[in-house]
């Protein structure tokens, strides 16, 4: 299924502020809305990638409008989840964009929520795609993201054991491979509408799949814990990578001193409109 091209100039690498650009991981961008009908857009990734830059210069790679790769530097605050940072594979930065980048914000109202997962019926089997890094190419004129497709595997009730500890996760069919960490994965839903079928003139269902839903973030691939090797460990994974809900994220972009920024914002915004 054709991925809208808005899907994929929402991600951007990340690394280390450097003259030569080492990329570690994935990012995407999300805006948040404000209260003047603007939105504030933040960058989203995955709290273990974001760690390896929290307090240095660190630097994203994105695309400009002109055709040609950039990057925008900044050394600003990481946030994690205010009540579970140790579990929640989540990390959120505030960003100023430029009117020179080719850059797309996703807006919360596509984020698969609990309540929209149980309005649209979003389960096992449904199709996933994953936009992200690939660390072998990321282009040499322009950031290319790389886009994977699978397909959700599991929505447990119960919290997995993940990161030291037990937390709210889905597993999706389709290798996670070094720097999709952090990237958005999407969920189509399955769609049902009535038809006949043309020989017996019986009701006969058809099956499609619809808009494209942001369904959470991508942590990593689950590993076989094969013994003590790490090396050996780290080669074979169980083709099931693991990702971290939506609801989660937005737990995050909501965190109380993120939220107290935005309304920073909006009472500077209030006041300039009172002013004209």
């Amino acid at each position: 299924m054709r991925v809208p091209d808005r899907l994929v100039t929402c991600v951007g690498f990340l690394s280390l502020a450097s003259s030569e650009p080492q990329y570690i991981g994935t990012t995407f961008i999300v805006g948040v809305a404000g209260k003047w009908g603007n939105a504030y857009p933040h960058v989203v990734t995955a709290k273990h990638v974001a760690e390896c830059v929290d307090g240095k210069p660190f630097m994203i790679g994105v695309n400009f409008k002109d055709g040609e790769m950039g990057w925008f530097g900044s050394n600003m605050k990481w946030w994690y989840h205010p009540t579970e940072p140790d579990t929640v594979d989540v990390a959120v930065t505030v960003f100023t964009p430029t009117s020179r980048m080719d850059v797309e914000y996703l807006p919360e109202t596509i984020f698969a929520t609990d309540k929209t997962i149980e309005q649209y019926a979003i389960g096992v089997g449904d199709e996933i795609n994953v936009v992200g890094l690939f660390t072998e190419f990321f282009g040499s004129t322009k950031h290319i993201p790389i886009v994977r497709t699978g397909n959700i595997a599991m929505m447990p009730s119960d919290k997995l054991p993940v990161n030291g500890g037990e937390t709210e996760v889905y597993l999706v069919e389709g290798r996670s491979i070094g720097g999709l960490s952090g990237s958005p994965v999407f969920v189509r839903h399955t769609v049902t509408m009535p038809a006949i079928a043309a020989d017996t003139k019986e009701p006969q269902p058809v099956s499609g799949v619809s808009q494209l839903r942001l369904l959470g973030l991508m942590r990593g691939h689950w590993d076989l814990k094969l013994g003590a090797d790490p090396a050996q460990a780290e080669a074979v994974n169980m083709g099931i990578a693991i990702v971290i809900p939506a609801q989660k994220i937005l737990e995050v972009l909501y965190h109380p001193e993120l939220v107290a920024l935005r309304e920073e914002q909006d009472d500077r915004f209030r006041k300039a409109n009172l002013a004209k």
